[in-house]
């Protein structure tokens, strides 16, 4: 079994009406443990059940003889599947990480030791998703961090790596070497083997929604940015980024449903940075997102962690439809310090598929995070800390050499009050 950590508990599991996972009193408010609902078919769609099928099994009673009937269930339609999916919000490479990096012997740039406290985590979902906020466009491109992102094509095969499945590309840094920056970043993706949307290398490839599937269950993704940082889409080539345009995001979450989807996560890459509350903006195409079939928002771009909260829609056609909402899942790893900047969360994900067919998330916790920096014999490092998991391991008189008691106590302050913000209702507060 996998191993259960005291997180940011978001959701009960399917039908119950307890939270998982240990839940800040905050936490227990109504809205927050009752079960999201789904759209769920009419009953006579559902699998037949053991009355309605006329197959029965005879047997000998022992005591008299008599026969018997046991009806037998037919085979269901789909077998139960659970997925664990857990997502991140920035991946970004300042020019700082590069120089840690950087490796003076062999002349390359290791990424790999930023990610070693969460690559365990990441080995226990069966997708791992993330924004991938830089452009890969080759050493002749030049290397940079901010404010026009270019990074070293070896993070592609560390992504993959430490478990990444697939990253969303639509962000106000796609076009930062623009054309061939796109086309090259989705090359050295392609070569990584991490699946990938939100950029494109042709119409056709933009029509068809990313598809992740294992078991029998297929969730589907699509990513859009609100802008490119002024820089302009060649002429004639739109289909180089999505942009957010409700009628497109309409169009993708159906062309995603009519390609098998069971469920659909929209990656938004919007709102207004280092601002811990999302806008009215934020809120309105989200909740529009959920309109058109959504079940999952997936929120980047403040660089800060964002409440997140479930939020009941009607769809076109009259039924109820409730679907979750991050609004911004903070930096995952990057080289920006204080101001909540060096914190952001794990989304992990429990997605059910009944044997009737119908898919839900049945439990949404967050893994609040922390990028350490520090020094030694003069050089720069970045390691990714799960808080929850790394303070567990310190109470066990685990060592960690390099975490200072700052850093030790920073981490037990995060622990405490990141609950209550990401619990904050955000639709009756004021936007920020």
């Amino acid at each position: 079994m996998k191993k259960k950590w005291c997180l940011w508990a978001l959701v009960a599991a399917l039908g119950c009406t307890s939270v998982a996972g240990c839940v800040p009193p905050a936490a227990k408010k109504e809205q927050l443990s009752t079960t999201p609902a789904q759209n769920v078919p009419p009953s006579s769609d559902s699998a037949p059940s053991a009355q309605s099928d006329p197959q029965t099994q005879t047997s000998t009673g022992e005591s008299t003889g008599e026969q018997t009937t046991t009806p037998v269930e037919p085979p269901s339609r789909f077998p139960e599947q659970r997925i664990t999916v857990m997502a991140v919000g920035d991946i970004m490479v300042h020019q700082e990480q590069m120089d840690a990096a950087w490796n003076p012997t062999t002349k390359t740039y290791d990424f790999r030791p930023f990610f070693t406290h969460v690559e365990p985590l990441f080995k226990e979902a069966d997708w791992v998703i993330g924004n991938l906020e830089t452009t890969m466009s080759g050493s002749g491109a030049g290397y940079s961090g901010y404010p026009m992102f270019n990074s070293p094509e070896s993070l592609a095969p560390t992504l993959k790596e430490v478990g990444f499945t697939a990253v969303s590309t639509a962000n106000n840094h796609s076009l930062d070497r623009s054309e061939q920056g796109v086309l090259k970043t989705i090359k050295y993706l392609d070569q990584a083997g991490i699946l990938h949307t939100g950029t494109f290398s042709s119409p056709e490839e933009r029509d068809e929604p990313l598809l992740l599937h294992k078991d029998g269950f297929t969730l589907g993704l699509v990513s859009y940015t609100y802008g490119t940082n002024g820089i302009p889409i060649p002429a004639g080539k739109d289909y180089l980024i999505n942009l957010i345009s409700p009628e497109l995001i309409k169009k993708d979450i159906a062309r995603a449903r009519e390609k098998g989807a069971d469920l659909v996560a929209v990656a938004l890459h919007f709102g207004e940075e280092y601002q811990r509350f999302p806008n009215d903006s934020q809120k309105k195409i989200a909740e529009l997102c959920l309109t058109y079939g959504a079940d999952l928002i997936l929120g980047a771009h403040p660089h800060v962690v964002q409440p997140y909260e479930w939020k009941t829609v009607t769809l076109e056609d009259g039924r109820q439809h409730r679907g979750l909402i991050t609004y911004s899942l903070g930096n995952f790893i990057s080289a920006q310090r204080w101001d909540y900047k060096d914190v952001g969360a794990i989304l992990q994900l429990t997605l059910h598929k009944s044997e009737a067919g119908e898919a839900s998330i049945e439990q949404a916790e967050m893994i609040p995070t922390y990028v350490y920096f520090y020094r030694k014999n003069g050089k720069r490092n970045y390691v990714i800390y799960p808080i929850p998991q790394t303070l567990a391991r310190l109470q066990n008189n685990e060592k960690f050499p390099t975490l200072t008691k700052e850093a030790i106590n920073y981490m037990k302050q995060l622990q405490k009050e990141m609950p209550q913000h990401v619990n904050t209702i955000v639709s009756k507060k004021k936007a920020s």
